[in-house]
C-alpha cells in the first residue's frame, strides 16, 4: 500500500534549481531539522513542513498552479561562469510562464520564451517546462528541468544548470520518508532520482546521444547528509543503444576492464558510454551554525577494483543562521579543482591536462550546446569563493561573492572534437559578483552583475572585464 502523504492541492510538484534564495531557505529548514535533504535540485515540494510551504518557493519562476505572468531577461556581456543561480546565458530572453496542478496527483510549468542572439541558435524555448504525475510516492516526469546535483553553490563537479537543459523523462521519490523496515531505519530519509535525456540531434561525434542519470542521497544521522551520483552519455548514430549496453552502463564492469589510459588503449571502443560518477556529503555540525561539505568526481575506473581514478575535487565552509546582522544570513568559502588528479588523496596521481569531460569515444565531451554540464569552468580550472548571502528586514536578497580562478590551466585548446567552452588559453581571474532580489510593487526582479581582472597567458597583459543583468517577472 502507498505511504499516505500530506496534501497540497496548489503545490507544483518540484522546487526548481538555480534559485538561489530559495535554496538559501531550503538549507536553513534543514539544518534546523524541519526538512530533509538538500543536495538534489529539483526538490519534490511534499516534504516542505506544511506551516512553511508559502514561504519556501521560488520568487522568479511558478511557485504553485495559480501562478501565471510574464518574464524579461536582459544582460550586457553575459558571463560563461554560471553559478547556482537563474543569471542569463543569452544577451535578452521575454517569454510567459504559468503553473498547473490537477490536485496532489499532476502538475508542472509551461514556460515559452523567445531568446535574442542566443549561443545555440536556437531562439524558441520552452525551458524550464515540465509535466508530472504521481503515481504512489513517485513523480513520472516529462520536460526539460534544470539540475543540480551536489552541496556546492559555486559548482557541481558532475550536473549543474550551467548548461541549458535537456529533454527527457524522470523518476523521482515524491516524499524522503525513513524505510518501515527495521533494519533499513539507520538510511533516514531518501531520495532517488534517474533520468534519460536527450541531447542534440547534431553533434561533432555522434547524433542523438542519450544522457542517463541516477542519484541515491540519504540521512543517516542529523544533519549528514550522503550523495552518490552517476552519469552517462551513450547511445547515438551509429553506438549501440540496446538493453544490454545499458546494462553494461549501470554494472560498470566494461569501465572497469578497460582503461583507456593503459597499454590497451583502443579497448574504449568497446565502451558502452562515457561514464561519470561522484559522492558527496554535507554535515551540518549539531548545535551550530557550521556545516562542511565535499563532492568527488571520478572520471574512470580502475581495472580490477572499480577505483575511481582521474578525479576531480570540491570542498566547501558554511556559516548560517536566521539571526546572523539581523537577518537570515550564510557566509560561504568554496575551493574546486576540475583537473583529472589535480587534487588527490593518493600520492600516485598526477595531474593530467586536457583529461576532465573529454572521453575518446564521444570527442564532443561532457558538454550540451556549448556549455559544461558538469562545472561552469570546464576541464582544467580552477577556482577559490567566498560569498555571502543575506535577507534583509525588507526581505530583499543580497549576494556578494569573491573569487579567484584559473581556466584551462593546462592550455589544452582541443584535446576531442570540442575545444575548452570558456576559454582556449589559460586565464587568471579575480572576479567580484553582487546581486538583489526583490520586488516593486507586482514586479519582481533580479539585477546583478560582476567585475572581472583577467590575465591572458598569451598576452601577459591585463584587463577589466564587466557584465550586467536584469530578470524582471511579473504575475496577470
Amino acid at each position: 500500500m502507498a505511504p499516505a502523504l500530506p496534501s497540497w492541492s496548489q503545490a507544483l510538484p518540484f522546487l526548481p534549481a538555480g534559485d538561489t534564495r530559495l535554496r538559501h531557505e531550503v538549507e536553513l529548514n534543514q539544518d534546523e531539522d524541519r526538512m530533509p535533504l538538500s543536495t538534489t535540485w529539483p526538490i519534490p515540494t511534499l516534504d516542505i513542513p506544511e506551516d512553511n510551504r508559502n514561504d519556501v518557493r521560488s520568487e522568479l519562476q511558478p511557485g504553485s498552479g495559480k501562478d501565471a505572468g510574464w518574464f524579461i531577461d536582459g544582460a550586457y556581456n553575459p558571463t560563461k561562469l554560471r553559478v547556482y543561480e537563474d543569471t542569463p546565458r543569452e544577451k535578452g530572453e521575454v517569454g510567459v510562464q504559468s503553473g498547473w496542478t490537477a490536485g496532489d496527483y499532476a502538475g508542472g510549468v509551461i514556460r515559452i520564451s523567445y531568446a535574442i542572439d542566443p549561443q545555440d541558435q536556437m531562439h524558441w524555448r520552452v525551458d524550464d517546462s515540465y509535466a508530472s504525475w504521481r503515481f504512489g510516492n513517485w513523480w513520472l516526469t516529462l520536460g526539460m528541468q534544470e539540475r543540480w546535483w551536489g552541496p556546492g553553490w559555486d559548482g557541481s563537479l558532475i550536473l549543474s544548470n550551467n548548461a541549458r537543459p535537456m529533454p527527457g523523462i524522470a523518476l523521482d521519490r515524491a516524499s524522503a520518508q525513513r524505510p518501515d523496515w527495521k533494519w533499513l531505519r539507520w538510511v533516514g530519509p531518501w531520495r532517488l532520482t534517474t533520468m534519460m535525456d536527450h541531447a542534440e540531434s547534431r553533434r561533432n561525434d555522434f547524433n542523438n546521444v542519450l544522457l542517463w542519470g541516477l542519484r541515491f542521497t540519504f540521512q543517516p544521522i542529523t544533519g549528514l547528509e550522503i550523495g552518490g551520483s552517476r552519469t552517462a552519455l551513450w547511445c547515438g548514430s551509429g553506438r549501440p543503444c540496446d538493453l544490454s549496453t545499458f546494462w553494461s552502463l549501470l554494472n560498470t564492469r566494461s569501465a572497469a576492464q578497460c582503461n583507456a589510459s593503459g597499454p590497451n588503449n583502443t579497448c574504449y571502443k568497446d565502451k558502452p558510454g562515457m561514464q561519470q560518477g561522484a559522492i558527496d556529503l554535507r554535515w551540518h555540525l549539531p548545535e551550530t551554525p557550521f556545516a562542511l561539505y565535499w563532492q568527488e568526481y571520478g572520471q574512470t575506473f580502475d581495472s580490477g577494483n572499480y577505483r575511481p581514478r582521474l578525479t576531480l575535487q570540491m570542498f566547501g565552509l558554511e556559516i548560517a543562521s536566521r539571526h546572523m546582522a539581523e537577518g537570515r544570513t550564510r557566509l560561504f568559502f568554496e575551493f574546486a579543482d576540475t583537473t583529472c588528479s589535480g587534487v588527490s588523496f593518493n600520492s600516485s596521481d598526477q595531474p593530467v591536462y586536457g583529461c576532465a569531460y573529454e572521453n575518446p569515444l564521444y570527442t564532443a565531451g561532457y558538454r550540451f550546446r556549448g556549455r559544461s554540464i558538469g562545472d561552469a569552468m570546464d576541464r582544467d580550472g580552477r577556482r577559490f569563493t567566498a560569498g555571502m548571502f543575506y535577507v534583509d528586514e525588507g526581505e530583499r536578497f543580497w549576494q556578494i561573492r569573491f573569487r579567484k580562478l584559473e581556466i584551462n590551466k593546462g592550455g589544452e585548446v582541443k584535446p576531442g572534437s570540442v575545444p575548452q567552452t570558456v576559454s582556449t588559453v589559460p586565464e587568471t581571474l579575480y572576479t567580484f559578483e553582487p546581486i538583489v532580489d526583490g520586488a516593486i510593487g507586482e514586479f519582481k526582479y533580479s539585477f546583478g552583475g560582476g567585475v572581472d581582472r583577467v590575465t591572458k597567458a598569451d598576452t601577459n597583459g591585463h584587463s577589466i572585464e564587466g557584465h550586467v543583468f536584469l530578470n524582471l517577472t511579473h504575475s496577470w
